[in-house]
């Protein structure tokens, strides 16, 4: 008892450090300035971010005042979006942008600016649409739940293929395994359909979504998640744990480098999500086939996953919760830190199946998490 409550005390300590990260590409200015009063049309427009990113489709839309479109196809120039303008018309244009940052997280906005005077524009409902972070609340809410299915689709399939290898060989088990595998090919036309809502639903943002990072991390994990089916055939747990460990590797090329260690934070995010994947599908495994040598597995798996998420926190210069609670970001990393805190308390009293839902919390508000831009 002693050693749960010391993991709960951990636990709670690191769900008061909260990790803040340099996801998604977020603007940081542009030109024409939103607003700006021009004597004569740009030559171009320029859309600076946060990090350096690729652009979806044509990347910058230039809709002169008559709602003719006058601007090129952009190009990326360090953390720069450049898009050539051929313009001659008076009055308001509107621009709208929309990138994919290097961590494959979609980022889309918009502004406006005048030349010579201000006019109407077909185009200004672009400046005044519903967003939360840097998306729209349908593209927030299918990021959320495609990454929640793959959280869950990873801990069912792996928790439980460590459960059976490590703990209990038990034939209806594997079923778990298969659900898993269910899960984790559900989450990518789940997730494509996100990216492209997120952006914008057209034929150029398709092929430049599939041809970018994140497209080829979405095929990568059907493949792994096709092997892992095949692999089933084998019945036994040891090859998939090590195609687990694969996945996390893929899992944590999404990961955000540590300054100087561009390497590192993406293997701590690589072990933190498979040690946390450990602990939640290994105990869905104990509540079918009860076993009490589960504690062999959940012990080690909740304390790494804690230890890693201490060291992420530290090396991204975690700042005090106040820092975030003004915003969403904030507000969702509460719920994970809450839920982190509540699921090692009631491991301690040995509540196995509230421990489950709160798991299953745990990986919901991470999804969120990881589909909101950061506090600024």
């Amino acid at each position: 008892m002693s050693r749960r409550l010391l993991v709960a005390a951990v636990a709670a300590m690191c769900a008061l450090a909260p990790r803040p990260v340099l996801a998604h590409a977020q603007p940081t200015g542009n030109y024409p300035a939103a607003g700006a009063l021009l004597s004569s049309p740009p030559a171009e427009v320029t859309v600076s971010f946060s990090e350096t990113v690729s652009p979806a489709g044509r990347g910058i839309h230039v809709y002169a005042p008559s709602g003719i479109e006058v601007g090129g196809q952009a190009l990326p120039k360090g953390i720069q979006l450049i898009a050539p303008v051929e313009a001659s018309e008076p009055g308001t244009y509107v621009v709208s942008w929309q990138v994919l940052a290097a961590d494959t997280h979609p980022s889309r906005g918009a502004f406006s600016f005048s030349v010579i005077k201000a006019s109407g524009n077909r185009y200004l409902g672009l400046l005044s649409g519903a967003e939360l972070g840097t998306t729209t609340p349908l593209g927030l809410a299918l990021q959320t739940l495609g990454r929640w299915l793959h959280f869950a689709g990873y801990a069912l399939a792996f928790g439980g293929a460590a459960y059976l290898a490590l703990i209990r060989r038990e034939r209806r088990l594997w079923r778990l395994v298969l659900v898993g595998v269910g899960l984790l090919l559900a989450a990518e036309p789940v997730g494509l359909l996100a990216q492209l809502v997120s952006l914008s639903l057209d034929t150029d943002t398709a092929f430049s979504v599939l041809a970018s990072g994140f497209g080829r991390l979405l095929a990568l994990r059907i493949g792994g998640a096709l092997l892992l089916w095949s692999l089933l055939a084998v019945e036994s747990p040891w090859p998939i744990l090590g195609l687990g460990a694969v996945v996390a590797l893929i899992d944590g090329t999404t990961g955000h480098a540590v300054s100087g260690q561009p390497v590192l934070g993406q293997a701590l995010d690589a072990i933190h999500v498979a040690a946390m994947s450990l602990w939640a599908g290994g105990l869905v495994a104990f509540l079918l086939a009860p076993d009490r040598r589960f504690g062999r597995l959940a012990a080690p798996a909740a304390g790494i996953a804690v230890a890693t998420g201490l060291l992420l926190a530290y090396f991204h210069d975690a700042l005090p919760l106040v820092r975030f609670l003004p915003n969403n970001y904030g507000w969702a990393m509460a719920l994970k830190m809450t839920a982190v805190a509540g699921a090692a308390a009631v491991a301690a009293l040995g509540r196995r199946r509230l421990e489950a839902y709160l798991l299953a919390a745990v990986l919901l508000a991470a999804a969120l998490v990881v589909s909101l831009p950061p506090a600024q």
